[in-house]
């Protein structure tokens, strides 16, 4: 009998029911009191039914007495998880019988664990199942049993998106009704159920001291889950009381590494809620320190754990702490204990305790009477001697987690207190020598993120300029970043920075333009130093007239490119400039215009940047309310279209904070220029263009609008959609008008796209569908079966009496995805540069390409496109380890990326050099791409293969 029984179906298709049920307003029905129809899509498939959950769970009753069987059965019945929901209410009856009458209690725990699969993979009722779960724990004896339902409770319960007061008292009243269990699991599983779903209101009362009683549990997994629970109720708004600070800092010397790692982050916490309030420093004395002063404290001590996991872990809280004192934050970066770590008394205080205590010297002994202040450091200090220097320890760790968590949170201290910073540039300058790429990284990243706080020192600068010739690239462009950040504070220093970095950059050429960026922001950052090196940079002499220079040459580019920043913020400096450099400026500034700003040179005023955000939207505004005035002249308006789009793309160039919107807006009006002239031909008048290229064209500007544009309002989105669903209608009316191709596919296109705006209308009742939409979506919910014949003949009418799109309202948050290739650059294309390789073998050719308001989403859809001259395609798939986030002197970009990878070239022989095409683009259908970029061309010149004599 097979497992598996399949439902027999008339014909080989299946319903999908949508989930919310997809609406569509009537024509007739008013926008006060809309009337909706459920669409009923059907979609042929191969496959048949999914298999039935009762023809399973029957199975258990062919199993009586075999409990081998019947955990085979669970077993599949748990590897499916693709049923009708329909059935669960009497499959859930039927597998608790068979749990009441099953002798074997592995059998029983996996049932118990199925009901905590489906209530997390399917939609089943979990209040119900709760109650079946908990009766039948009531009368179960075995521990493992019971485990395993306390842990299937928890399950379910996070399942529930609301669960209901009386369902979680139910379990929280069951859950404390086994915490006096002998056994330990049963004990964990209960405190992780009273943590999860106590009432607030009733953790602070009872619950919370209920569950910290078990930290003195004799099992350590059950001392590490009521303090992992205590954490749970402090996520979820319970007040932790700063009493519990006792209990943690004695659970910190927890012989269990589990145990001492919750400890921490407890110890943390209530640092942090609690950094005022004043604790003992021993229990035999009166000295009282702040809480957060002694928990960071305590937490320095956990540095020198045994345990790499709690040391990364001590690492990483250290940097949350930032309210810490001064004293005790420099006390990390010292391994001898500070003087001032001691309270010392006044002569007044040490006579008074001499006087109250009765005591004189009698002279028997000598030095009996030595001043009481000479007694053991470590038993008067405000902090333990483990803890100094606790994140110099960090840094020298053995383990790269824990030197790089150090580097973090030294990081984040430094950027709350500026005399910290300065104290710990040393060290991290000191970690630029890591053996570990990754630390270096962080190292120089927590450098540049602190640099408002440092200047720089010749020393320091000497071990950071070494480390200018790594052979990693993205460790010399974090160098040129921080570079560009920090301030030096003589004439030597930059002088030093200046030379390091121009030889540098003959020895990694690819660096220039990295180069370019470190010299700009330092000229910007040094303007009175810049001026008092001009005569040398430039090589001027003040009596003789020197040699002009190669304007070529990338050394001369990086000093005029830091000169002419500094000139910007310094005008003096224009009268040191030569009459060449003055030709140079012109040539630089036309060529590099993003790092040449503008100065008056040459007698030139200078010129006053655009102020493209007001211009560019009254620009827009225009536009389109010239278009919107042309709405019943459909040549008019389409004169205007075709302008309009030359006038956007030129605006997206003028002004780069306004190219999304006018981006956004010219493949709008492209795509609505394309249907109006579409429209015609479905009344049958000729087009000027071949049919199957516009509507290619149709295609591939709805997927541009989907797929390439975010931070759309909602508005926007309708708008996308309403027109993808135009674009699909034209498109199975076309093709059934064409008659020399299926129709099928487009119709199930159709169907796709008014599902999902049917959907959106339902999410969003705020918004109103056009006419059009609310058209075709009630025509296709008439339809029962919705052939691609009967889907057309129904559409046509409206297709052909539809009125022009809406104009979108002007939305200047809107982002396009686009990219740019800086490797290999356009000289890459010509004939000079040629990649030679024998022919079938592989020629590599690095690529560097950055990426700007790529989304997280679209990162798997990234691909690199090769076309070779024989009009072969190769797509590639990049690996993710060679797309990473651009840095900047504020972070981590959120939208920006680079891809740095190499490209993989290979051919058959040719007679000469042909050039290849690279791209990169975005894979959003199969067999359809959307291109971020021109490609660029490299000549590639596979040659045949030397015989030899």
């Amino acid at each position: 009998m097979s497992l598996a029984m399949k439902r027999p179906l008339p014909e080989p298709t299946q319903t999908i029911q949508q989930d919310p049920a997809a609406v569509v307003p009537l024509l007739g029905a008013s926008t006060s009191a809309r009337i909706y129809k459920r669409i009923r899509l059907t979609a042929r498939k191969s496959t048949g039914a999914p298999p039935s959950i009762l023809a399973y769970v029957n199975l258990l009753e062919d199993t009586a007495g075999n409990s081998n069987d019947a955990l085979q059965v669970l077993i599949k019945i748990s590897d499916a998880m693709l049923f009708d929901e329909s059935e669960f209410p009497e499959a859930i009856r039927k597998l608790v019988e068979h749990f009441r009458r099953e002798p074997e209690s592995a059998v029983r725990v996996k049932t118990l664990s199925l009901f905590g699969d489906l209530a997390a993979e399917t939609g089943i009722d979990c209040g119900v199942l709760i109650d079946e779960v908990i009766g039948l724990l009531k009368g179960e004896t075995s521990a493992k049993v019971v485990s395993q339902g306390l842990y299937a409770l928890e399950r379910i319960g996070r399942a529930c998106v609301l669960p209901s007061v009386a369902c979680t008292n139910k379990m929280v009243f069951f859950a404390k009704s086994k915490l006096f269990s002998p056994s330990h699991n049963v004990q964990r599983h209960a405190i992780l159920l009273l943590g999860r779903f106590v009432l607030v209101s009733d953790a602070e009362k009872e619950s919370l001291e209920l569950i910290g009683k078990y930290t003195d549990s004799a099992d350590a997994r059950v001392r590490a889950q009521a303090i992992r629970s205590m954490l749970t109720l402090g996520e979820r708004g319970v007040n932790l009381p700063a009493s519990m600070y006792a209990r943690a800092c004695g659970s910190l010397s927890d012989d269990y590494e589990c145990v001492r790692k919750e400890a921490l982050q407890l110890v943390y916490q209530l640092g942090v809620r609690h950094p005022e309030h004043l604790v003992k420093v021993s229990k035999d004395s009166d000295q009282e320190v702040r809480l957060i002063d002694d928990a960071f404290g305590r937490i320095c001590n956990a540095i020198c754990d045994l345990s790499m996991h709690i040391r990364t872990l001590a690492a990483e809280l250290l940097g949350g702490m930032t309210m810490v004192s001064d004293e005790f934050l420099h006390q990390t970066l010292d391994k001898k204990l500070m003087s001032n770590m001691r309270r010392k008394k006044s002569l007044h205080e040490r006579n008074a305790e001499h006087f109250t205590s009765g005591e004189w010297s009698s002279g028997k002994k000598w030095a009996d009477d030595a001043p009481k202040e000479l007694v053991n450091a470590e038993a008067v200090s405000l902090m333990a001697s483990g803890a100094c220097g606790a994140l110099v320890q960090g840094l020298e760790d053995e383990f790269l987690e824990v030197r790089t968590a150090s580097v973090n949170s030294m990081c984040k201290l430094a950027l709350k207190n500026p005399p910290f910073a300065v104290t710990s540039l040393d060290f991290l300058v000191d970690m630029f020598n890591d053996e570990i790429e990754e630390v270096r990284l962080r190292a120089i990243y927590s450098l540049t993120a602190i640099s408002k706080h440092i200047i720089l020192r010749e020393d320091q600068l000497e071990t950071m300029l070494s480390s200018l010739e790594d052979y990693s690239v993205e460790v010399r462009e974090g160098l040129h970043l921080m570079l560009g950040a920090c301030k030096v504070s003589t004439k030597a220093c930059l002088s030093l920075v200046v030379q390091k970095v121009l030889d540098v950059l003959l020895k990694y050429p690819e660096d220039r333009l990295s180069t370019f960026g470190c010299m700009q922001r330092v000229g910007q950052k040094h303007p009175e130093i810049c001026m008092s090196l001009t005569p040398q940079l430039l090589q001027d002499h003040p009596f003789f007239d020197s040699a002009e220079r190669d304007v070529e040459d990338p050394s001369y580019i990086c000093v005029l490119i830091m000169l002419f920043n500094a000139a910007q913020h310094l005008p003096p400096m224009l009268s040191l400039f030569p009459e060449t450099i003055v030709r140079h400026y012109a040539y630089l500034r036309d060529t590099m215009p993003n790092l040449v700003p503008h100065l008056n040179l040459g007698g030139q005023p200078a010129k006053l940047a655009l102020t493209t955000s007001t211009g560019s939207r009254q620009f827009l505004e225009t536009l389109l309310n010239n278009i919107q005035s042309a709405y019943s002249a459909p040549q008019a308006r389409q004169a205007l279209l075709k302008a309009a789009q030359e006038n956007l793309d030129r605006l997206a160039e003028i002004d780069p904070s306004f190219s999304g919107t006018a981006n956004f807006t010219a493949v709008f009006f492209g795509t609505q220029l394309l249907m109006e002239q579409l429209q015609v031909a479905t009344t049958g008048q000729p087009t000027k263009a071949p049919l199957k290229d516009c509507l290619a064209q149709l295609i591939r500007k709805c997927l541009k609008l989907q797929n390439l544009f975010s931070s759309l309002t909602l508005e926007d989105q309708l708008l996308v959609k309403q027109m993808c669903l135009r674009a699909s209608a034209l498109n199975l009316v076309l093709v059934v008008k064409d008659r020399s191709q299926s129709a099928l596919a487009p119709c199930q296109l159709l169907l796709h796209i008014a599902s999902d705006a049917s959907n959106f209308l339902q999410e969003n009742s705020a918004l109103v569908a056009d006419s059009f939409t609310s058209a075709i979506l009630t025509k296709l919910a008439a339809v029962g079966d919705p052939r691609p014949g009967r889907v057309f003949r129904e559409i046509l009418p409206v297709v052909q009496a539809a009125a022009p799109v809406v104009i979108p309202k002007i939305n200047t948050n809107i982002k396009m995805c686009k990219a740019h290739i800086l490797e290999p650059s356009e000289s890459s294309g010509s004939t000079d540069n040629v990649v030679k390789v024998t022919a079938g073998l592989i020629a590599s050719v690095p690529f560097v390409a950055e990426l700007e308001n790529l989304q997280e989403s679209q990162r798997q859809n990234l691909r690199l496109k090769i076309k070779y001259p024989d009009q072969n395609v190769h797509v590639i798939v990049p690996r993710r380890r060679d797309l990473k986030k651009i840095m900047t002197e504020q972070g981590e970009s959120e939208s920006h990326w680079r891809l740095r990878t190499t490209v993989l070239l290979s051919h058959g022989v040719w007679t000469e050099a042909s050039p290849v095409d690279i791209g990169i683009c975005l894979a959003v259908r199969p067999n359809t791409d959307l291109e971020l970029c021109k490609p660029v061309k490299v000549q590639f010149a596979p040659k045949p293969v030397k015989r030899g004599i």
